[in-house]
């Protein structure tokens, strides 16, 4: 199978998978279980393949339909909730999910007049600081999620049944297992940075684990204005960094020892930072990076983001709604794209400062109809802020995350650790509040307008692809060629 015949299935599954997902809500699923049958027997067909591709993409809509209706199946709490019951309920905290809340599950609810429930679902309370995988009792009131709330639906896609509006929580049972060693990591990183600005302090937790409660609200207003709020939204490269520390500490031993540590340190990195739509889609890709490795083949950058996107979808159907997802999607199929060209066309101007601009031009240039569908606003001197903050963000992370670490194990060392970043986090700060702060910094752009460029940036990375695959069968004709050049056979 060619390279073009491999993006080409990858890519119409991923559409069929979404358009599944979007269709789930009017496909009854019988009908999903006999298409996907019909489709499982055409994708198999190899000797035709236009046949072929419709039944992968038949089969990829079929799987998209059934993961969201078997998600959103329903819950005694639905119409329990209805009489806004007040409860008390015993459960596992499962995730958390930024403003949108903390995800419970309800394994014991005893609601004022009716009988007791276990198992009943899953609720949604008000963000919580008591740790994933901790056991709770809260009480409180259990609240309907209403449909035609764009937050309250946004809640629903993450897998809640219910709100439940908490009168009061606490920590029943602490977490174990994994769930506490990454617990232990997350204090480990306070620890270290006791004592700092709050607003450094912020940061730095931002830049490591994505946690921006430290941070003011006018802090982070400037770094979106100055388009370098993407800092601390945990991915790739904090991937890169956790996975790449692995492998160095066991470099001298086996490759499947190796690979082992390095899928540990991946999950566990996810445990600390949280089910993030960007974190999750990094680790994915860095899983996907893993089994290559592991089955000895070699893993374009383009396969492996269509990969990814295939398993999380096909796991969290609801992230097809996340504007998170959207702009990490974005960005990185930009700098996949079109930061290797950028980086040619300025090939006058020195290496350090040419890669880190395409790859933040390119990043850029992706997500702009996502900003200005979703937020109606662009960032003018986001090239600008990024080439000044970019080159400290690597050494603020990694010394974060040395920080939370050793803050777990040797608390002055993590301590020395967050002291030694804090100059590369001022930088930051600063390089945010600058340009962030200047009246012209972002412009209003109107939402129609997202568009248009969508068609414009579909249409470069057609033409990408395109001169990509042209060097690519010149090379292969010069290296066909080389025999009657060097007059060998």
């Amino acid at each position: 199978m060619t390279r073009g015949t491999s993006l080409l299935r990858i890519y119409a599954a991923l559409a069929a998978l979404v358009a599944g997902i979007w269709l789930a809500e009017s496909v009854p699923q019988a009908v999903a279980v006999g298409a996907g049958c019909c489709a499982v027997v055409a994708a198999g067909w190899r000797r035709r393949a236009v046949v072929s591709l419709i039944g992968l993409m038949a089969t990829a809509a079929s799987c998209g339909v059934l993961v969201t209706t078997l998600r959103a199946s329903p819950s005694p709490l639905q119409p329990l909730a209805d009489r806004i019951p007040h409860c008390e309920l015993t459960g596992r905290l499962i995730e958390h999910a930024g403003g949108l809340g903390s995800l419970v599950s309800a394994d014991l609810v005893n609601c004022d007049g009716f009988a007791p429930g276990r198992d009943a679902g899953v609720v949604v309370v008000d963000p919580s600081e008591i740790d994933s995988g901790a056991i709770v009792n809260a009480a409180g009131w259990l609240i309907p999620l209403r449909i035609d709330d764009t937050f309250d639906e946004a809640r629903r896609r993450l897998g809640a049944h219910t709100a439940f509006h908490v009168e009061e929580i606490e920590q029943r049972v602490a977490p174990r297992g994994l769930h506490a060693l990454a617990a232990d990591v997350r204090a480990g990183l306070d620890r270290g940075t006791a004592g700092m600005d709050p607003e450094r302090a912020g940061l730095l937790s931002g830049l490591t684990t994505g946690d921006t409660t430290g941070m003011g609200g006018a802090t982070e207003e400037q770094l979106r204005r100055a388009g370098l709020s993407h800092l601390v939204a945990v991915s790739g490269s904090n991937v890169a960094i956790v996975v790449g520390a692995a492998a160095l500490m066991v470099s001298r031993l086996a490759l499947w020892i190796r690979l082992v540590a390095c899928g540990l340190a991946l999950g566990l990195f996810v445990l600390v930072v949280g089910p993030e739509p960007s974190v999750l889609r990094a680790a994915v890709m860095g899983a996907v990076g893993l089994l290559a490795l592991a089955l000895g083949r070699r893993t374009e950058p383009l396969h492996a983001f269509g990969l990814a996107l295939v398993v999380l979808l096909a796991l969290r159907p609801g992230l097809v709604w996340s504007v998170g997802l959207h702009l990490s999607a974005a960005a990185t199929a930009g700098i996949i794209l079109f930061s290797g060209h950028v980086t040619r066309a300025m090939s006058g101007l020195p290496r350090f400062v040419s890669l880190p601009l395409a790859v933040t031009l390119a990043a850029q240039f992706a997500v702009a109809p996502v900003l200005v569908g979703t937020f109606g606003e662009l960032s003018l001197v986001a090239p600008l802020a990024n080439l000044l903050a970019v080159p400290a963000v690597a050494p603020a992370t990694v010394l974060g995350l040395a920080s939370a670490v050793a803050g777990t194990l040797v608390p002055p060392l993590g301590w020395l650790c967050a002291r030694i970043a804090e100059p590369f986090v001022t930088w930051v700060l600063a390089v945010g509040r600058t340009t962030g702060g200047w009246s012209w910094a972002s412009i209003d752009v109107p939402e129609a307008w997202a568009w248009a460029l969508w068609a414009l940036v579909i249409a470069a990375a057609l033409g990408s692809q395109s001169r990509t695959l042209t060097a690519r069968e010149d090379a292969v004709r010069g290296v066909s060629r080389l025999p009657t050049l060097t007059g060998g056979k």
